[in-house]
């Protein structure tokens, strides 16, 4: 009976966390507009809490007869994520709207949302160990722990994302969680369980409630989860409002396009060939097409942003728009066709996703499918007077990067830096040509044209751009990335030392929970070794093969069925414990080594063979022998640690979760957009050199 409830208690548990986790990411996006700064921190808070919620477990399971608190536990996790995603959509209310808000919120609300959660589900964990006996104890936990881990991947990647919304998606898991409660406590506990059950059934409408507080004011006509975002559509009088993650992507009378359009295709010929990255079914498409477009090739990642069609300019049953679904990046290094023109109507590069479309390695992509005459265009954010620091750093360094490949650019200043480059000279005068061609506008011309078309100002931006001689932007090192998280602290009031002091503190957690104990410094180091790899690799394959979503979920299941795979085959092995952990170890820094040159040869792959290795042998099997090295240790160094099961579990796992959270902080907010890929493989390397010279020094005194 107590071999099926840790069964039941630990699948239950990993399935819940898992999606709820990925969950919670997409809500803190939602409300704060969140980059991958504030991913960042909700993984970083959730891992460390996590790992604190494991150490307070300890205790409580040595009190005996944990089925009674696993019963307390499965109801709180069934029940805490409801008020967890209410409270979120309700944090707008007690804004100013509009209001840009900083790291420090961030923090704080991410934190006060998360803390319960993640102690009820840490603390469960050695609970859950304290029901089996004997040495295997911990690697038991871990390997049923991880199959539960993978199955809220699956579930919420394959199912929860396209069939319901966050708050049905809870109410599964929560059904699920009273399921695991009943088993804990048999026919005891059936009154509360139904009870609970039938409340979270009768709530439901509630979960559309919670929504509209995200957007007061306005009246919801659609809301739409979408593997990539939340799509929202709002009506505010006679105005739609088009959101993804609550951020505004369109609303009728907005007028951006017509500058998007006019500027590049005033530079080439009519019935041009023109290829345009996101951003169509705004407007845009219409105002190509007043330019007698031979054809369109238009690239929409997300399907249900071309839905919005209908419902806007129904631009798309044009007969010469074609429409790709799929990554720009990607359609780019494909395609056979030569275009005219390529326009690029992406945000700017608020993460290292979008950042490949501002890297050298791109431009030198698109000048390869261009005509001679070709033009590349795209916005950056800029400033009417005066370009401030962080700014104009960002605005460098991709100009740096077009400099490298184009011989001319041109760049139209403003609020929005509209940028043109090209190997053949480019026109500034946009008006005479629109005049030609009898195209009228209705706020280019006679509002923003003889600001940005200043020949003072235009001659004064590319004097500042080009003054100093900086990095140009990488795909493997991320410059603008990095400059524009800059330019949010600064915008947002937010100090550089808060995020020190979240870097310092996890990082002073992690020496707290491997103090002394060279054990636990291994199992830290490797937690952070596994998160460090899986966010290198999947930049990796970002950069190389563009955002495919169903690929990065694989390639997460894979690192989990890695895991598990080698903590399960660790105790069938002859060789001893602490060779494995030596072995483990040792590997890890062969593998760190590897990825480097998997990096710098990915960057620079065209052949079809050499992208088929790469995409289908190489990064995913770099991520499965790196997470089924880490599991191998794990369970090693549990059969190598002194003390009862739930001790060994409860201390393993606080040092792995620390581990992991410092590889989460310091690779996605410090070292990636800093150092790039090979500088997070760099630190891989030294740590794990740490880790198995210090392991050999204590095994060679012994022997």
């Amino acid at each position: 009976m107590r071999k099926r409830r840790f069964w039941v208690c630990l699948l239950a548990l990993g399935i819940s966390s898992v999606s709820v986790q990925l969950v919670m990411i997409r809500e803190v996006m939602s409300s704060f507009g969140g980059n991958e700064l504030v991913i960042g921190v909700v993984l970083g808070i959730w891992l460390l809490s996590t790992g604190l919620g494991s150490a307070l477990g300890v205790p409580l399971a040595r009190k005996g007869r944990p089925e009674r608190t696993l019963f307390l536990g499965h109801l709180l996790i069934a029940v805490l994520p409801f008020a967890q995603i209410a409270a979120i959509r309700g944090l707008p209310l007690l804004w100013v709207r509009g209001e840009m808000l900083g790291l420090s919120s961030a923090i704080g609300g991410s934190a006060i949302l998360l803390i319960p959660y993640c102690l009820v589900g840490g603390a469960m964990i050695p609970l859950a160990g304290s029901l089996l006996q004997g040495k295997d104890t911990t690697s038991k936990v871990y390997v049923v722990d991880t199959l539960g881990d993978i199955g809220g991947g699956l579930l919420f990647s394959f199912v929860f994302v396209y069939l319901l919304s966050h708050w049905d998606s809870f109410v599964a898991l929560g059904l699920l969680n009273l399921f695991a409660a009943s088993i804990m406590l048999s026919h005891k506990a059936l009154p509360v369980v139904c009870l609970l059950g039938f409340g979270m059934l009768a709530a439901r409408p509630f979960g559309v409630t919670t929504l509209s507080w995200r957007f007061p004011g306005q009246e919801i006509i659609l809301k739409k989860n979408t593997p990539f975002a939340q799509l929202t559509i709002s009506k505010t009088g006679r105005q739609l409002n088009v959101l993804q993650d609550a951020i505004p992507l369109f609303s009728t009378g907005d007028l951006d396009m017509e500058t998007v359009a006019h500027l590049p295709l005033c530079q080439v010929r009519r019935g041009a060939r023109v290829l345009l990255i996101a951003g169509g079914v705004f407007g845009t498409l219409e105002e190509i097409s007043r330019h007698n477009p031979e054809s369109i090739d238009y690239v929409e990642l997300d399907p249900a942003i071309l839905d919005l069609d209908e419902l806007i300019h129904r631009s798309l049953a044009r007969s010469f728009v074609h429409v790709h679904v799929g990554d720009g990046r990607l359609f780019v290094k494909k395609t056979r066709m030569e275009y005219d023109a390529v326009i690029v109507d992406l945000p700017d590069p608020e993460n290292a996703q979008l950042n490949r479309f501002y890297t050298q390695e791109f431009f030198d992509e698109v000048k390869s499918i261009l005509t001679r005459d070709g033009v590349l265009s795209f916005t950056l954010i800029g400033s009417e007077n005066y370009l401030e620091e962080k700014g104009l750093a960002l605005n460098r360094s991709v100009y740096a990067a077009l400099k490298r490949i184009f011989k001319h650019i041109l760049v139209f200043p403003g609020a929005i830096h509209y940028y043109l480059a090209s190997d053949a000279p480019l026109k500034r005068n946009i008006a005479g040509v629109l005049a030609e061609r009898k195209i009228t506008t209705r706020r280019l011309v006679d509002y923003e044209l003889p600001t940005m078309a200043d020949p003072f100002r235009i001659d004064l931006l590319r004097r500042l751009l080009s003054e100093k001689d900086v990095l140009s932007n990488r795909d493997l090192s991320p410059l603008a990335f990095s400059h524009l998280i800059d330019l949010w602290l600064k915008k947002t009031g937010s100090p550089k030392t808060v995020l020190y002091v979240i870097v310092v503190a996890i990082v002073g957690f992690a020496i707290l929970a491997c103090r002394k104990d060279r054990l636990r410094f291994t199992i830290a180091t490797s937690g952070y070794a596994g998160m460090a790899f899986e966010l290198s690799l999947l930049l990796l394959f970002q950069v190389i093969y563009g955002y495919v979503y169903l690929w990065i979920c694989i390639f997460i299941t894979l690192y989990m069925i890695g895991s598990a795979l080698g903590a399960f085959v660790s105790g069938r092995l002859t060789k001893t414990a602490t060779w494995q952990m030596l072995a483990c170890d040792a590997s890890l820094i062969l593998f760190a080594a590897l990825a480097c040159v998997a990096a710098l040869a990915g960057a620079r792959l065209k052949g079809h063979i050499s992208l088929f290795v790469m995409q289908y042998v190489a990064i995913p099997g770099l991520l499965f022998v790196v997470a089924f090295a880490a599991g191998c240790q794990f369970s090693a160094v549990s059969r190598m640690a002194r003390g009862i099961g739930a001790e060994i579990t409860g201390r393993l796992y606080v040092s792995d979760l620390a581990g992991a959270a410092c590889g989460t902080i310091l690779t996605g907010l410090v070292f990636l957009p800093k150092i790039g890929i090979l500088g997070v493989l760099t630190s891989v390397l030294v740590l794990k050199c740490l880790s198995l010279g210090l392991n050999a020094v204590v095994v060679l005194k012994r022997t």
